[in-house]
This record gives C-alpha cells, sequence and structure tokens, in this order.
C-alpha cells in the first residue's frame, strides 16, 4: 500500500495560490509579491519561492526578469493547444478504459454522476469541478496506465482556471453532465466510437466557450 504524500510548506501554498487562481480571485497578470505572500502563510520567502516555481512548471504563473511572478494570462493559441493536449490524452484513456472497465467502476462513476447531478441542481460550480475531476481521473485509473494519468495531471492543472471559468458559463454544467452521461454509456457497452464522439463533443463546447471568454 503505497503511503500518503506528507504536504509540504511548498505545496501547501501552491495549492492554495492555484485555488485563487481558479476562481479568479488572483486575475491574470496580477503580480505574486512574496514578501506579501510570506507573511500571510507565516513563513520565509523561501517556500513561498519555491512554490512560485511549482506554479511556473504547472503553467498558472509567468516569471518576469527583474520583477518576479505574476498570474498566467492565456492566449487563445495557448488555450488551443492545451486542450488539444488534454483531449488528445482523454481519447487514449478512454479507449484503454474500455479495454480494462468492469461493472464496479461502471457503477463507481454512475455514483459520480448522481452527484454532478446534485451539484448542478444547487448550482455549485465549485463542487462539480471536484466532481468533474474525480470522474475523469477514476477512467485514467481504470485505464492502468500511470505514465498516461503523470501527463494528465499536469496538463489539468495547467487548465483548472481556464475550466472553472468555462463551467460557470452559462448551461454549461448541464452541458458537460450530459457528456459524461454519453461516455459512461459507451463504457457501458464498450463502444469506443461513441466514447470518442462524447469526448469531442465535449472539446469543441469548451473550446468555444472559451474563445467567448478569452476573445485575444
Amino acid at each position: 500500500m503505497k503511503k500518503k504524500a506528507v504536504k509540504t510548506a511548498p505545496m501547501f501554498i501552491a495549492e492554495e495560490l492555484a485555488t485563487r487562481i481558479a476562481k479568479g480571485i488572483l486575475h491574470p497578470k496580477e503580480h505574486l509579491i512574496e514578501t506579501v505572500i510570506a507573511e500571510e502563510f507565516h513563513t520565509s520567502r523561501a517556500p513561498v519561492r519555491e512554490a512560485l516555481l511549482m506554479l511556473e512548471k504547472d503553467r498558472l504563473v509567468t516569471r518576469i526578469p527583474h520583477h518576479g511572478f505574476v498570474v498566467k494570462k492565456f492566449s487563445r493559441e495557448e488555450i488551443h493547444q492545451l486542450y488539444d493536449a488534454v483531449y488528445r490524452l482523454e481519447e487514449i484513456a478512454m479507449v484503454k478504459a474500455i479495454q480494462h472497465v468492469n461493472e464496479e467502476q461502471i457503477q463507481r462513476l454512475d455514483a459520480i454522476l448522481e452527484k454532478q447531478a446534485e451539484a448542478i441542481e444547487k448550482q455549485d460550480i465549485v463542487g462539480y469541478y471536484e466532481l468533474n475531476e474525480e470522474f475523469h481521473y477514476t477512467i485514467f485509473s481504470i485505464a492502468q496506465n500511470e505514465i498516461l494519468t503523470e501527463m494528465y495531471q499536469s496538463l489539468r492543472r495547467s487548465a483548472r482556471p481556464l475550466r472553472m471559468s468555462s463551467m460557470a458559463h452559462g448551461s454549461n454544467l448541464s452541458l458537460s453532465y450530459q457528456e459524461h452521461r454519453e461516455q459512461v454509456e459507451a463504457l457501458r457497452q464498450r463502444n469506443k466510437e461513441a466514447a470518442i464522439a462524447a469526448i469531442h463533443k465535449q472539446e469543441i463546447r469548451s473550446l468555444k466557450t472559451l474563445d467567448i471568454l478569452y476573445p485575444e
């Protein structure tokens, strides 16, 4: 059994800042001042600097020479490239999941869908987002490829603020839920074509929304 990883101070700070970026509390191009962050988290600047380097690796902040770190502002081209990579990995994972999936795993996905429906009724965007992450990582766990999952995790961290803002737009929660239902049904039927079609539908919808939210 794997031991649960201990969360270090830099990891905790990075996770908190990433959450603020995802929720729009920290805005694109906003300057992240190390001394201010260190004071808030009651620590020295060293863990803060390490946390910011983690976020830079995850493409959530940008380092500007002689000015420190700012929240990353994604261009339309960067968004499309990022989502292209994310959804191609989802397609690979889905094909592999179809090869390995069992009834117990289908039931686990059904249970997540039920919770997503409840989150939609409450208009709980943050709760739905967390269930969305659980949904996709469950499919990747079924796919049984750790390298694929690690690549996906890195890209998902980068896409988190984009996904949060996309989900909050219009009727995207309900549309996302329907697309997830289609993916689960395709898994249940071991239907690769239907599964890929559902993923492609989600990709097109997401990018249309983001083209509205990030027009530049």
